[in-house]
């Protein structure tokens, strides 16, 4: 299994530090409370927070990578042992170029021997080779499988985690740094637990898709792992995936202790899983009897998968259409096939919601930006403007302007008309002046940002961390400032009324008006700088259903919205308390909501507000010009009913690597979508 993923599957997180999490997922919110309300009782020793983030991390992979991905995968399928052969001369040993070492042959290990012996063996330092769909991912995986169970047992073993190579590049050169932005992002670690996991050699490094890496980066990323096993290498254990001809093409090896290359299955290996296969599957081996060719190909678990769920129950006579002259075309054949029969099969028991040429048109794409982008699993809220072709980024400023008006607008008019309707309905105001004054404001916020919404990154505000030490920095701050600022204007006021009158008649009213100010400005900006500077966003990389970034953003935007209202609402009502306006209290309380709204609206863009404006922009986009249905979690899910994709947690990964590559090649359109 190639199948090079980091999966979406749970959203349990690794915490570490001192951070609240105070918007995210209600488990976690919940989690995080009684956490805190716990430690704070009885405390926390520095070891039992360890031991619960240990604990943690390792519940974490074996959730994503086990549960999630090697038992749903195809090759549960054909349950069958994979030989192994031992290469020496794959990897450089450190001693090599100072001691003659005796001459190192291959050798085929014993069927049945376990991957973690094997790795033992090799004094933790293991590159596993072999050729697509030949099952390195599914060793990978089960090696972790057999390294969490031991870690769990033994509290002295690495934390075995997983890391796709794919998403290394040379701008993040050192390991040691990308393993912790990866542990930072993929798996919510805190920066400060996943920096003291690296440099403590906490972690047992699965590297999966060596040969994923591109390939002008390639050299450069072995290089890397080189350096970084001269400086971690006796206690941080380490196993790394590759695909034999990308490795064989490296100027150079890795420095490792051993190496082993995963064999194609024998004839008596494929004749006894027929066997074991009962009277479906007696039709197709009957016809592998006369296919020298097809023989070759189904050498491979997965294509030996994928001929099963192809052709199950049929005769031989369907395999006379498909002998074509080479194994590559051979292999694509059988791939079209599969996928023709997956319509066929699943079409007698569900809704056909889309046509089979339309499906496969919109798989084609996707697969496309999913190996283009490292983007696997398939998220959908973590979709960027750099997925459409560049001619198309003018209509999305525009698209982007006019969602902003929108969805500012009518959050704007709900709030008008709930502080005017609800609030004021006794003293003069109305429902409908209310809804108009906000729709006027929310209107005026959402256009004048989504204009400003420049097509950069689009990033989701999963979760929110609020720190107290940047928070109190950040409100001393806006109090100071407003406090100047309120001064300033005082001044203004002084010396623009009159000098002569001020000082004989109205010195009093002119310090009133600048202590009023002062303290308005100090209180207003003191409390949007204190939310600015103390709240920080969390990516929440796995997930548990499809879309659940998008809500959590948008949740996210309400939270921040609305508490501006409520922090505006208490300042206003504080300076009515103290006599600093002339107002009546709920002219003054819905002077101060308004105010709200518009600032409220102002800092929601920044957490959340405008990530979800920027994916639907995006989204309508894309649906527009039939890149892929508007509907796309029902698109994904009915892929998924067809065995093309797998639901993992909220995202999607193909079934494997080569049908996705397969995918993505099938169509010559394919270059002019986009």
């Amino acid at each position: 299994m190639s199948n090079n993923l980091v999966p979406a599957s749970v959203t349990q997180n690794v915490s570490g530090d001192n951070n609240v999490v105070i918007a995210g997922d209600e488990n976690t919110i919940n989690q995080t409370i009684i956490q805190k309300i716990s430690n704070f009782i009885i405390g926390d020793t520095k070891a039992q927070r360890a031991h619960r983030d240990r604990r943690a991390m390792l519940e974490l992979v074996r959730n994503t990578w086990i549960k999630g991905v090697l038992e749903k995968s195809l090759y549960h399928e054909v349950l069958i042992e994979l030989g192994m052969e031992e290469r020496p001369g794959e990897v450089d040993h450190p001693w090599d170029t100072q001691v003659q070492m005796p001459n190192q042959t291959n050798r085929t290990l014993p069927l049945g021997t376990s991957i973690i012996n094997i790795f033992d063996e090799m004094n933790g330092a293991m590159l596993i080779l072999g050729e697509p769909g030949s099952g390195k991912t599914t060793t990978l995986l089960e090696l972790a499988r057999d390294s969490i169970t031991r870690a769990e047992q033994d509290p002295t073993q690495s934390i075995p985690v997983l890391f796709n190579l794919s998403s290394w590049n040379e701008a993040k050169k050192s390991i040691d740094d990308w393993l912790v932005y990866e542990l930072n992002t993929k798996y919510n670690a805190p920066y400060k637990l996943a920096q003291n996991w690296v440099r403590n050699n906490d972690l047992f490094l699965l590297l999966d898709g060596l040969d994923e890496v591109r390939p002008v980066n390639r050299e450069a990323c072995v290089n890397a792992i080189n350096d970084f096993r001269k400086k971690h290498g006796l206690t941080m254990p380490i196993a790394v995936c590759c695909r034999i001809s990308e490795y064989e093409t490296l100027p150079f090896h890795l420095n490792l202790q051993g190496a082993v290359l995963i064999q194609p299955l024998t004839t008596q290996q494929i004749d006894d899983y027929f066997v074991q296969g009962g009277s479906e599957l007696v039709g197709i081996h009957q016809a592998l009897q006369n296919d020298d060719m097809l023989q070759e190909l189904v050498k491979k678990p997965l294509m030996l998968s994928i001929l099963t769920l192809a052709y199950k129950g049929t005769t031989e006579d369907i395999f006379a259409r498909d002998k074509l002259g080479t194994l590559e075309s051979r292999r694509r054949q059988l791939f079209d096939t599969y996928i023709q029969q997956m319509f066929e099969r699943v079409a007698r028991t569900k809704s056909k919601l889309y046509s089979t040429e339309q499906t496969k048109h919109w798989l084609a794409w996707l697969a496309r930006k999913m190996i283009e982008h490292n983007s696997v699993p398939f998220l959908i809220g973590n979709m960027q403007i750099n997925w459409l072709s560049q001619n198309k980024h003018w209509r999305y400023r525009l698209i982007n302007s006019l969602f902003g008006g929108l969805i500012g607008g009518l959050f704007g008019a709900l709030i008008g008309g709930l502080i005017e309707g609800l609030i004021g309905s006794n003293y003069g105001y109305s429902l409908p002046n209310g809804m108009a004054t906000g729709l006027f404001y929310g209107l005026i916020v959402g256009l004048i940002g989504g204009i400003f919404l420049k097509p950069s990154k689009i990033e989701m505000v999963d979760t929110l961390i609020w720190d107290w030490k940047k928070g109190i920095r950040g409100l001393l701050s806006g109090l100071i400032i407003g406090l100047i600022g309120g001064l300033i204007f005082g001044l203004y006021y002084l010396l623009f009324s009159g000098l002569n009158y001020v000082l004989f008649y109205r010195w009093a009213v002119a310090l009133g008006v600048s202590l009023d100010l002062g303290l308005a400005f100090a209180l207003m900006l003191g409390s949007i700088l204190g939310l600015i500077f103390g709240l920080s966003a969390r990516p929440l990389s796995q997930t548990t259903y499809p879309e659940q970034r998008i809500s959590l953003s948008i949740r996210n935007f309400f939270f921040i919205s609305l508490s501006f209202e409520l922090v505006f609402a208490l300042i206003f009502g504080l300076l009515w308390l103290l006599g600093r306006t002339s107002n009546g209290l709920i002219d003054t309380l819905i002077s101060g909501l308004y105010l709200g709204l518009v600032a409220g609206l102002g800092v929601g863009l920044k957490y959340g507000g405008g990530a979800v404006i920027k994916h639907f922009a995006l989204r309508f986009i894309i649906s527009f010009n039939n890149i892929l249905p508007w509907r796309l979690v029902r698109f994904l899910d009915y892929a998924s009913e067809r065995i093309f994709l797998r639901k993992v947690g909220g995202g999607y990964i193909f079934v494997h690597r080569l049908l996705m590559e397969h995918f993505a090649g099938m169509y010559a359109e394919a270059d002019n979508i986009g």
